[in-house]
């Protein structure tokens, strides 16, 4: 943030100085010195920091300020101009596991064996009283970070550095016990994406000049991540989607950034600017859900986004502030894939190597916040949106009756795809803070929004075509009220009520063609959540704080459908109509407590426990089932203090699931569900040897057990690092 009337405290000498408005310190006099004067807020639109940018200083702190000033407003002598202050932590240690390796990765983000670098690095050296150069980061196993940074006081900056971590996936699929499946199937891969990012920033920042930022960024991910679809596993009745599969990700984002921050007669200007180059290629292979189905399919796509926006802010008064932006996106994106997939002896190879899509977007936006008038304080905001997208795709694809032609193969034809979408919405919110109760806050809070969706989708083919105009419509309100209160200095309570409703409209513009097209399905939608949640702390003593909670939600999903039939031969798979199609039930019971039994020791736990239900209309058809179980987190974290230079902490984390198909026909049921344990054991030991030295000596042990997955997943590990911290100087 650029400092207001280019007064700063860096050092004694700019201190002194003062900025635009004339000196702010006045050694041995605190009482006329006007920096004390904007600390405390007795001057309107100079209080320091500015409303919303920061906590005020407390009337100690401000009594703190005012003793240094009469005391002469001392300062540290400044630090040699080629003095190198430096940083460094290296660490070494490792990881045994036993069990499935895979699932350790994904849950822990780093991989067995051994391990070690540098967990922290920091090395900076002042180049004048005015300039400082640095840079900081760490390296690691498949984890590194580097930041450089060039620091001039009143001219500017610039800041570059690099970036990348490891996700990893485990590569094991679903598990239903048969004698085709007895045991969870895997990839046998070692799946991961490298993730990561580049960057280099300029930056000026004169004085009576708006702070102006030009950078670069190249973002990318690289590598195998799990999909969320599997493939067909077992065989005859025990076929099921149990199968895992992955998805190769080539992924890159160039990115040009402008940002400017200034102050024009009392009102902040923010606008950002960003134009990203994107392009990605990905390829995956799968087994669909029908029975020998499978899929090769590659996609490549690349885009230009340009995207503004603008937020104006002004504090009229000390009960009246404003503010509006405006923002404005334009893409341009061209794609292509192709899809050979195999069914038996047939084979359907469609391919589209020229698709182009083109979207823009404005969005407006207005909020204010009034008051407090007699402790009732008022605020509220409204928004607009329009979209526009269209896209237009020319290739090959199968025919709609899907015809086999020698030598069997499923026919392909020449096929245009067209699509034109267009969106309106906008945005309402209001909230009410009344504070005049002793030891009380009442809160009132409601977000409006109203959606329009116009699309036209077309498939044109020689044998036919397949149009449909459709129309989309919801509206959305989401209220919340509550109360917090501390009649007593040692206990506290808050408690508040959330309703939230989204009813969706799908009329239907024109009959579909053919007729029976889908999504010609649905006709409403209604999505009703009920939420209540409350907090009681306790304190009773200076070393004990107890925190319980309480919640509830429930959410209803009800739908109005159309008649779902079949013209040759006619046939009625649904009668429509009125249906509530699923409701979801959860709890959640929550204590947390906080010891410090003596000034060395400190003890703090929590504990959790959510119960949850899941029905749909149709729970009691095997395929689909009812779904309900429990799920229990708990965890302690223990530190003490042996001396001055040693300290011991030790730590404990655990977790249970156990939601499930749990009724007579799980056995039909697919997913089943999940029941996992996990634990995590943490200890340590530090150790500060001298001035400049210290370390830790840390050690975990995780253990893992999913009986749901045939104990395919589950290990054990153990970890044991070592790591000292070297100062200088």
């Amino acid at each position: 943030m650029k400092a207001k009337s280019s007064f700063r405290l860096i050092s004694r000498a700019a201190a002194l100085k003062g900025g635009d408005n004339g000196v702010d310190i006045l050694p041995g006099n605190s009482a006329k010195s006007p920096l004390i004067h904007f600390t405390a807020g007795l001057v309107e639109d100079m209080q320091m920091p500015p409303s919303g940018k920061g906590e005020p200083l407390t009337a100690a702190q401000i009594a703190l300020l005012r003793a240094w000033i009469d005391q002469g407003a001392s300062w540290p002598a400044a630090t040699l101009s080629n003095s190198v202050a430096v940083s460094l932590s290296p660490t070494i240690g490792g990881t045994i596991v036993s069990g499935d390796k895979h699932k350790f990765r994904e849950l822990n983000w780093r991989e067995e064996g051994l391990d070690g670098g540098l967990a922290d690095f920091d090395i900076s050296q002042p180049k004048g009283p005015d300039t400082t150069l640095s840079a900081s980061g760490h390296v690691l196993n498949n984890d590194y970070k580097l930041k450089l940074s060039l620091d001039r006081n009143d001219l500017g900056f610039i800041h570059s550095g690099w970036e990348q971590y490891r996700k990893y996936y485990d590569d094991t699929g679903g598990y239903r016990p048969t004698s085709s499946t007895p045991h969870a199937l895997s990839l046998d891969e070692d799946l991961h994406l490298d993730i990561g990012k580049a960057w280099v920033d300029f930056g000026l920042t004169l004085p009576h000049w708006p702070r102006l930022v030009l950078g670069y960024e190249y973002d990318y991910r690289q590598g195998n991540e799990a999909t969320l679809n599997w493939g067909a596993g077992g065989t005859g009745l025990d076929e099921r989607n149990l199968a895992p599969t992955s998805e190769a990700i080539h992924e890159g984002t160039h990115i040009i950034k402008f940002d400017l921050d200034a102050e024009v007669a009392g009102v902040s200007i923010e606008d950002r600017f960003r134009g990203e180059f994107y392009h990605l290629n990905t390829h995956y292979t799968n087994s669909a859900a029908r029975s020998s189905v499978t899929q090769n399919v590659k996609e490549g796509n690349q885009y230009f986004q340009g995207a503004n926006s603008i937020v104006l802010e002004k504090q009229f008064t000390d009960w009246l502030f404003g503010s509006g932006g405006y923002f404005y996106s334009h893409l341009n994106a061209d794609a292509n894939f192709t899809n050979v997939t195999s069914l038996s002896s047939l084979t359907f190879a469609g391919s589209m190597p020229n698709i182009t899509l083109e979207r823009e977007s404005h969005v407006g936006n207005l909020n204010g916040i009034i008051g407090p008038f007699g402790g009732l304080t008022l605020s509220g905001g409204a928004q607009g949106e329009w979209t526009s997208q269209s896209g237009l795709a020319m290739g090959n694809l199968n025919q709609f009756d899907f015809t086999r032609i020698a030598p069997n193969t499923l026919a392909i034809v020449p096929t245009i795809l067209s699509s034109d979408y267009d969106e309106q919405s906008a945005m309402e919110n209001v909230a009410l803070r009344y504070t005049k109760i002793p030891f009380t806050i009442l809160f009132a809070e409601a977000r409006l929004e109203q959606q329009s969706i116009d699309e036209t989708q077309n498939d044109l083919q020689p044998s036919g075509n397949f149009a449909e105009k459709t129309a989309f419509s919801s509206q959305l309100t989401d209220f919340r009220a509550g109360f917090s209160t501390s009649p007593l200095r040692w206990i506290s309570l808050s408690a508040h009520y959330r309703r939230y409703e989204n009813d969706s409209h799908y009329p239907n513009a024109e009959p579909p063609s053919p007729a029976g097209g889908y999504p010609g399905f649905f006709r409403y939608r209604e999505l009703l959540t009920d939420e209540m949640e409350t907090k009681l702390v306790v304190r009773p003593c200076n070393w004990l704080k107890t925190t319980f909670s309480y919640q509830i939600e429930t959410t209803d999903y009800r739908d109005v459908s159309n008649v779902a039939s079949n013209v040759a031969p006619a046939v009625v798979f649904s009668p429509g109509g009125s249906l509530l199609t699923g409701k979801y039930e959860t709890k959640i019971y929550s204590l947390g407590l906080v010891l410090t039994p003596h000034p060395r020791i400190y003890i703090d736990g929590n504990f959790t426990y959510q119960p949850s239900k899941t029905r749909s209309a149709f729970s009691d058809l095997a395929p689909v089932g009812k779904y309900d179980g429990d799920t229990y987190s708990a965890g302690v974290n223990t530190t003490y203090v042996l001396s001055q230079t040693t300290d011991i902490w030790i730590g404990w984390t655990f977790s249970q699931g156990d939601f499930g198909a749990n009724h007579a026909l799980a056995a039909a049921t697919v997913p089943v569900g999940i029941r996992y344990q996990e634990h995590s054991l943490q200890a340590g030991l530090g150790r500060k040897f001298g001035k400049n030295v210290s370390g830790r000596l840390q050690y975990a042990f995780e253990y893992y057990h999913e009986p749901t997955s045939g104990d395919a997943n589950d290990f054990r590990a153990h970890t044991i690092f070592a790591t000292l911290n070297f100062r200088l100087p």
